[in-house]
């Protein structure tokens, strides 16, 4: 695992036990994808966040040509993607992760 990966993913574990810690009836799976893109051709890593219960997921992108920045997409199980945002890597934090977790991931009145 190269270390930008490693670096985010421990950001986005930690962000995710933070939401569990709050939110203890939502139940979220995190993966790491360091080699299933590239076998399909795609010069990037990724980390999932699955919340099964909700057919919802939240991927976060690290493309190789685009090392200061990662993408965060939304979308749900079956690979639809509903919205990408792209943040300097210098700004995404455990705050910022977890911000994005409650959005998606909690139920909007």
């Amino acid at each position: 695992m190269n270390e930008k990966l490693k670096q985010v993913s421990e950001l986005v574990a930690k962000a995710n036990d933070m939401f569990y810690n709050k939110f203890k009836t939502v139940d979220t799976l995190m993966g790491i994808m360091d080699k299933a893109l590239r076998k399909q051709g795609m010069n990037a890593d990724a980390i999932t966040l699955d919340c099964v219960a909700l057919d919802k997921k939240i991927v976060v992108l690290l493309h190789d040509h685009k090392p200061d920045t990662v993408d965060i997409a939304l979308g749900n199980k079956a690979g639809d993607i509903f919205s990408s945002t792209e943040f300097n890597i210098g700004e995404l934090s455990e705050t910022v992760i977890l911000a994005i977790l409650e959005k998606n991931f909690i139920a909007q009145e």
